[in-house]
């Protein structure tokens, strides 16, 4: 099983042998519960031959069985140690008769007719005990005796009843599957009651014997609803003017300017597309192929629009799940929704494609785990697999085609039907077929099947309809984690069975029996935003940490930790370096300069996801994510301290503060740079340190070889041996790749040359080539490894390496991929690396990628490493040639700090 949340093992299921399905774990139907008891054959000492004595009967049962079982089995088949593997009970006759959840383990007197003689003898492939290979001769032919003379056991005791399957379970006795009803109005609303949520919470939190906490100050509750809404700090300014108005509606007309701003779509939308596992390239590919999704950014583009336009959240689903329906000619853009399906990871077995497109549907949608029914009935939930097949029927009825309105569509197949069940989830094991319609336990009794298309706009309907008791509380519950920092439902993507209803559960079905009126986001939002519990002091007292100490009776606030959007976004504002611009193509943003878009905007790499995503917990862009974790890590103070994105930020920093303020006059610019960082004047104790650090003296720092500034990329004039005869430095750089002009292609010799982290392409004459260049430090003996590739047709590439003016490898590069190296050579300070790629015979199909690790190892023992995907940067214009001053470093020490990291 997989995808679940909170999963345990119960003691009254069996526990199935597990093997790899594709990315899955398959389970392997073979009654484990036998294994115990039919090992201790093979190690029981029956070695006389077998036939009819005085020991047959109840003599040869308690010599020879009773203590087998007693020794070998009861342990997990017994009343007394409360366990039946497998449903199965070994401690009594009726036990053993009665049998698991495959059947009775024997028939006395009928040895052929037992499961237990079929699974011994192997006759089964699907059913062969032990698993670890048959049984001797011997062994089988005592227990396959006892069975043929009745199976004389004189134990006495009942069967304990089998648990009830979740399968059998009626839905509607657990309240996620109960439609939410508006809740009575709470009792003895208090004064201070802004919403009767808070007065629900109130409530409850004097019922437990504590008091809900007071409000924050004026400066917190800003800084809180800038980060909640848009993900950025307000400026002191922004402070100011609120703190100091004396309008009644301040709070309220603050609130509502930052939904209508573009951040807070951007905000949102980057919120989405957690739920969406959003990501612009497929994965892993095999055959070198690309991995880049052509228009990935359109989705992302789109649920941007979406959420600044308040777009109906039932519509939202609708365009994402048919968009071929709602907007077939893409006239409004919402046929680039469907980027919520095609924009998964892609994986070699088919089947996992759609297996992934139905975990995000659901598991994003209604919050229910069906992708863990592929192989067997839900485990925990009313979910057969039946259900599972039902929505594969749906979705592998839909393609995306080679070309139409948007590269992200998906249209119904020209023949639609339904899928049979693939047993155990085994493709060439097929059962019943499966009719394509909307989920058993959400179902009415009288409800048809899809009979529209694929049913993919059906599909959309059902989980928006207004009797659906998932859709609006999975998402309400996801808005709330956002704002409050604590879903109310702890786990926001499970709603199952085992999940537990709120600590105020009032709450939850209030917000979602209004936003099912009309499906709008902004409206929650800003309910939530306006309540007095968000509102709260995070301060908390001793009563509230004894009583509730995980918050869940929503006494006070909840201390929050900018996410890595935030914090990035946050850096490129107070150092003045945002770029405001909205949408457009995914940027880099791991470069040793910092690209200034934000983080919404960035290149998300599924199969390279660069470490800085995974030091700061980014979502995990190959499967859907419920909800950010936060680590503390030692990576993250080390790339705050030592990134040379931080010491351009804080240069960038200083050097504002400098034109603004007199440098001579110490107080005034210890006084700017915390009003730039912090967004507040310092303490009176802030100030004095921070002027004692500006008078001291900087420490001498000894300055070590940045690989970054030694690389150059450029094209090349070619001589014999593909020699690299002239070299031109390419001129112009996107953000993340170097190519000639800020036109690409352009018209001329080199429009097509370009280099990015690892992909290129080369110039079209065959005598031209594109060339990343390393400047050697120092007298070395070099050594390189690494992989080149050629993705397309054509009669390939030609790859060279050059090291100190001596070609070292020289290849053709056709249609494939392949690890190269190592090479080795030596080179003199000042002389080059050269990595020479260019045409072949025609001009065509010339994009390439190459990775290469260098390792250089000096005469005198200094070492550098540089590898070409890592190292790889735009201009070198914030290259650390020079240590921090005091004021800069200021100014980092305050990026560095906890006050700018959390919000309060």
């Amino acid at each position: 099983m997989h995808h679940a949340t909170r999963r345990t093992a119960r003691p009254d299921r069996p526990q199935p042998i597990i093997q790899r399905h594709g990315r899955h774990r398959q389970r392997v139907d073979r009654p484990v519960y036998w294994g115990c008891l039919l090992m201790v054959l093979t190690v029981s000492g029956l070695g006389a031959p077998i036939a009819a004595s005085a020991d047959d009967g109840i003599d040869f049962f308690e010599s020879k069985v009773r203590p087998l079982l007693v020794q070998h089995c009861y342990e997990c088949h017994s009343v007394d140690t409360g366990e039946s593997s497998g449903d199965l009970l070994v401690d009594s006759a009726a036990g053993m008769q009665t049998g698991g959840m495959h059947g009775p383990a024997i028939v006395p007197g009928d040895s052929a007719a037992s499961l237990m003689i079929k699974a011994i003898r192997y006759d089964d492939a699907d059913m062969q005990m032990p698993p670890a290979g048959k049984l001797d001769q011997e062994s089988i032919d005592v227990l396959s005796h006892w069975i043929t003379i009745g199976a004389p056991d004189p134990r006495e005791g009942t069967v304990i009843a089998k648990a009830t399957s979740p399968i059998d379970r009626d839905p509607k006795t657990h309240w996620t599957f109960v439609t939410p009803k508006q809740p009575n109005a709470p009792d003895h609303p208090g004064r201070s009651d802004r919403d009767a949520i808070d007065t629900w919470a109130r409530t409850a939190a004097q019922s437990n014997g504590i008091e809900t906490s007071p409000p924050a100050d004026d400066a917190t509750l800003v800084r809180r609803l800038y980060f909640d809404l848009t993900g950025l700090p307000p400026t002191a300014e922004q402070i100011r003017n609120y703190t100091e108005s004396l309008r009644p509606d301040r709070y309220a007309r603050l609130v509502d300017s930052l939904l209508a701003s573009p951040e807070f779509a951007e905000r949102f939308a980057r919120h989405w597309l957690d739920v969406a596992r959003y990501a612009d390239t497929v994965g892993y590919d095999f055959g070198g192929k690309e991995r880049r999704i052509k228009g990935s950014e359109r989705y992302r583009d789109w649920v941007i629009k979406a959420f600044a336009a308040d777009m109906p959240y039932n519509r939202m689903i609708e365009h994402q799940l048919a968009g071929d329906r709602t907007d077939p000619n893409n006239i409004d853009g919402n046929l680039d929704a469907m980027g919520f399906l095609t924009l998964g990871r892609k994986f070699i077995n088919g089947l996992d494609i759609t297996d992934d497109r139905i975990d995000v549907i659901t598991r994003g949608l209604l919050g229910l785990t069906v992708a863990c029914a592929r192989c067997h009935d839900h485990k925990f939930d009313p979910i057969p697999t039946s259900d599972y097949y039902s929505l594969f029927g749906v979705l592998n009825s839909s393609r995306q085609p080679d070309d139409g309105a948007s590269p992200l569509m998906m249209v119904d197949k020209e023949k639609v039907g339904d899928h049979p069940i693939l047993l155990r989830g085994q493709a060439g094991n097929r059962g019943p077929i499966a009719p394509r319609q909307f989920l058993t336990s959400l179902r009415n009794p009288d409800e048809k099947p899809f009979t529209e298309g694929s049913g993919r706009w059906e599909l959309s309907q059902r989980i928006t309809a207004t009797d659906n008791p998932l859709t609006a509380r999975v998402m309400v519950n996801r808005l709330w984690d956002r704002l409050i920092g604590k879903p109310l439902v702890d786990s926001p993507s499970d709603f199952g069975f085992r999940t537990e209803a709120p600590a105020v559960p009032e709450v939850l079905d209030e917000l979602a029996v209004a936003f099912a009126k009309d499906w709008s986001i902004k409206r929650v939002i800003r309910r939530i935003v306006m309540t007095g519990v968000y509102q709260q002091s995070s301060a908390a007292t001793d009563a509230m940490i004894d009583v509730d100490p995980d918050n869940q009776l929503l006494t006070r606030g909840n201390r929050k930790r900018r996410d890595f959007e935030s914090l990035r976004d946050s850096l490129l504002c107070v150092a003045g370096s945002l770029d405001r611009s909205m949408g457009g193509p995914p940027v880099e943003i791991t470069l040793s300069t910092p690209t200034p878009k934000r983080t919404v905007y960035a290149m998300i790499d599924r199969q390279n996801l660069p470490a800085l995503f995974r030091t700061f917990d980014f979502a995990s862009p190959d499967t859907h994510s419920p909800k950010r974790y936060f680590t503390t890590v030692p990576q993250q103070a080390l790339f705050l301290m030592n990134s040379p994105q931080m010491f351009a930020l804080a240069k960038r920093t200083s050097e504002s503060i400098r034109q603004t303020v007199n440098e001579q006059d110490i107080e005034a610019t210890v006084t700017a740079v915390f009003q730039q960082v912090l967004r507040r004047a310092p303490t009176n104790n802030d100030l004095a340190m921070a002027i004692e650090f500006l008078k001291s003296p900087a420490a001498d720092v000894a300055l070590e070889i940045d690989p970054r500034d030694l690389w150059s990329y450029g094209v090349a004039k070619l001589g014999d041996q593909e020699s690299v005869v002239s070299f031109e430095p390419l001129t112009h750089f996107t953000g993340d790749r170097w190519q000639t002009s800020e036109t690409f292609p352009h018209d001329s010799p080199n429009g097509y040359a370009f280099l990015d982290r690892e992909n290129g392409h080369t110039p079209r004459a065959n005598d031209m080539a594109v060339v990343r260049r390393f400047t050697v430090p120092f007298d070395a003996k070099v050594s390189i490894r690494g992989q080149i590739g050629h993705r397309d047709q054509g009669d390939g590439v030609n790859v060279g390496v050059w090291i100190g003016g001596k070609r070292r490898f020289f290849t053709n590069q056709k249609s494939n991929q392949r690890p190269i190296g190592p090479i080795e050579g030596k080179a003199k300070s000042g002389e080059t690396i050269d990595l020479v790629v260019s045409p072949g015979e025609s001009d065509s199909f010339d994009s390439f990628f190459l990775r290469a690790t260098l390792q250089l190892v000096g005469d005198d023992g200094r070492r550098v490493e540089t590898n070409t995907v890592r190292d790889f940067s735009g201009p070198r214009t914030d290259a650390t040639g020079e240590p921090l001053d005091r004021l800069a470093q200021l100014a980092q020490v305050l990026m560095l700090s906890n006050e700018f990291a959390f919000v309060d």
